[in-house]
């Protein structure tokens, strides 16, 4: 019962009123072992050119699929923050789902597998550099950030327990906001990116044995954690619109404006500071 509730807390869908589209958005495609097609969106500043090397901030969603809240945010760190964010899509062509058992028949493959999750944001990685390439933007390789929420945030402490990304790139920050934080992944090794992990005190889906047990294994891995957990704030913090669902399905969720407007606040220094700035 327990594991199916956590299930349904990391589906609630976060749909936001459109904004405007000023970020330069191209497609990328993986095209994986498993014969689908990953299709994800690498957002651009209109600064970006061949001269500007820019940090690249890859963006996990939630097992909702990509849908307008994701992209929002990946817009603002485009827009707002100057940097190139690229969005991931773990389920193959773009695709978003409707229903908690749909999320849950999609998103239990990469928790029974982990590995797999690491090596899709790896190919999505290497498919943006050659696509930046393709178009002429530079991209810093040597700067890149990784932010999940709910489930995306699982599979971005994942990458940095699997020792980050490929060959010439460097993964220097991870961030999750009320991310998944228990996995059957262990460190491989000292973890060398720093950790910002946006936590919800009042969270059921995870007891507090379950995040002990992750501070611990962060400290066993020697990882520069940054851990900041919400009085009162549920599940899913940052979503305007999960009072609504918490409500429509009776489970302990909320939206909580001040924890996630402090939230982004934090991101943003944090990534200030990882980025040198």
């Amino acid at each position: 019962m327990r594991k199916y509730l956590l299930m349904l807390l990391l589906a609630i869908p976060q749909v936001l009123p459109p904004i405007a589209e000023a970020a330069k958005i191209q497609p990328i495609t993986v095209k994986n072992s498993d014969g689908k097609e990953y299709k994800g969106e690498l957002m651009l500043p209109e600064k970006a050119n061949a001269k500007t090397a820019l940090p690249l901030v890859l963006v996990a969603p939630e097992w909702w699929g990509i849908q307008g809240y994701p992209e929002m945010r990946a817009r603002k760190i485009a827009d707002e923050l100057g940097d190139a964010a690229l969005v991931l899509d773990f389920y193959g062509n773009a695709k978003t789902v409707k229903t908690p058992a749909e999320a849950q028949a999609l998103a239990t493959p990469y928790y029974q597998d982990p590995e797999s999750g690491v090596k899709l944001i790896r190919q999505f990685v290497d498919a943006a550099q050659a696509l930046a390439q393709e178009k002429k933007v530079n991209l810093d390789l040597q700067k890149i950030v990784a932010v999940g929420y709910c489930f995306g945030g699982g599979q971005v402490l994942n990458l940095a327990r699997a020792g980050g990304l490929n060959g010439n790139q460097k993964l220097i920050g991870v961030v999750t906001f009320h991310g998944s934080l228990v996995s059957s992944m262990k460190a491989k090794g000292t973890i060398t990116p720093k950790l910002l992990v946006l936590h919800g005190a009042t969270d059921q889906t995870m007891t507090p044995k379950e995040v002990a047990a992750f501070k611990e294994e962060m400290k066993a891995a020697h990882a520069d954690l940054e851990f900041h957990a919400y009085p009162g704030a549920a599940h899913a913090f940052t979503n305007p619109k999960a009072t609504e669902i918490g409500k429509k399905y009776k489970i302990p969720v909320a939206y909580n404006r001040a924890a996630d407007l402090d939230s982004w606040k934090r991101f943003q220094s944090f990534l200030k500071n990882v980025l040198g700035r």
